[in-house]
């Protein structure tokens, strides 16, 4: 995060224009039984639903969609299909493997950290430092597997099954795939004292509501949440809409044009970036400040969601709002 600095990634992409149907069938690839209960979802969205006694499944995905489709049991190796769109709505069959038990990885060195001590810093850099990460909770933390390598500074964390997450600011219970955690340090030459230089993540996740009816409080905590987010700034420089959604962009401590050191090429809904100088500052509404910087172009569809998401680099005010803060990629694209 050096210091102030850190990215998130997050497998996740979707569009929305129409809809049509995805159906098909989950079996056992042992004795080819049908699997009932099986969830079937868009990678980062709402939009998910479970096969019936016969393993069928019949899913709504939008026209343009981008995020994988996830197919996954407790027990069971999950699915990842990202070619759906070919398939005029019928998918075909599809046998979930049993998950082996896995071994943990070895490591070379001894690890000088107590689980506590890990576990607390997993969430404190996963879910946040905000008071609405106390909010958060996971409910099956025993699933992580925790490491610190001393040697490298940093700490690695992974799981072998989903992480249940409930979410009291806003709203939500995510299912969550941790595909990759780390936590990279460095050390101050003058006190020796260790500090955060860098946080990533990346996973797959299901969001569900936590109440059937949606109440007042999650709707407004929603909104905030979303407000000078890294979603929000790309959905507006996609649609170049920064300077009308109360972003301002500053090169070198000095106010620019905001598409001047940007690069575009629209293809359909598709929007192809290029940062043409090294980093760019961010002001959101006068009073949150951020930066952004690239390691390579990338592109954004036509709602924001922007690839690969190693490619940008956010820091400041948008590098803060941690899994805590997070919305499905579908919000503001569903109807209420």
């Amino acid at each position: 995060m050096r210091i102030y600095f850190s990215f998130i990634c997050l497998f996740l992409s979707v569009t929305v224009f129409g809809q049509q149907k995805l159906s098909g069938y989950v079996y056992s690839a042992k004795d080819s039984t049908a699997l009932e209960a099986v969830s079937i979802y868009f990678d980062g969205t709402t939009i998910g639903s479970i096969t019936n006694q016969k393993g069928h499944y019949s899913i709504s995905a939008q026209e343009g969609i981008k995020s994988p489709l996830v197919i996954t049991m407790m027990g069971y190796s999950p699915v990842y299909i990202n070619n759906y769109l070919n398939t005029n709505g019928k998918m075909p069959p599809v046998y979930l493997e049993e998950m082996t038990e896995q071994l943990d990885q070895v490591f070379l060195e001894t690890d000088p950290w107590t689980r506590e001590r890990k576990l607390k810093v997993f969430m404190r850099e996963f879910l946040g430092r905000s008071q609405e990460a106390l909010k958060c909770k996971i409910h099956n933390p025993e699933a992580l597997k925790l490491h610190y390598s001393p040697s490298q500074l940093k700490l690695t964390a992974w799981a072998n099954e989903p992480l249940i997450i409930e979410n009291k600011h806003l709203g939500y219970t995510v299912n969550y795939t941790l595909n990759d955690f780390y936590v990279n340090y460095e050390k101050s030459l003058s006190s020796g004292m260790q500090f955060v230089n860098m946080v990533y993540y990346e996973g797959f996740s299901f969001y569900q509501e936590l109440k059937k009816k949606k109440r007042r409080k999650y709707i407004k905590n929603r909104e905030d949440s979303y407000s000078g987010s890294t979603l929000h700034f790309m959905r507006s420089l996609a649609q170049k809409k920064l300077h009308e959604n109360g972003f301002r962009i500053f090169y070198d401590k000095f106010e620019a044009p905001p598409y001047l050191h940007f690069e575009f090429r629209k293809v359909l809904e598709k929007t192809y970036v290029k940062l043409l100088v090294e980093k760019l500052s961010i002001l959101y509404n006068n009073n949150e400040q951020s930066a952004i910087q690239t390691n390579q172009p990338f592109i954004i569809d036509a709602f924001g969601n922007h690839t690969p998401p190693s490619a940008v680099i956010m820091g400041g005010a948008m590098s803060t709002r941690r899994f805590a803060f997070m919305l499905p990629l579908d919000y503001k694209l569903q109807p209420e």
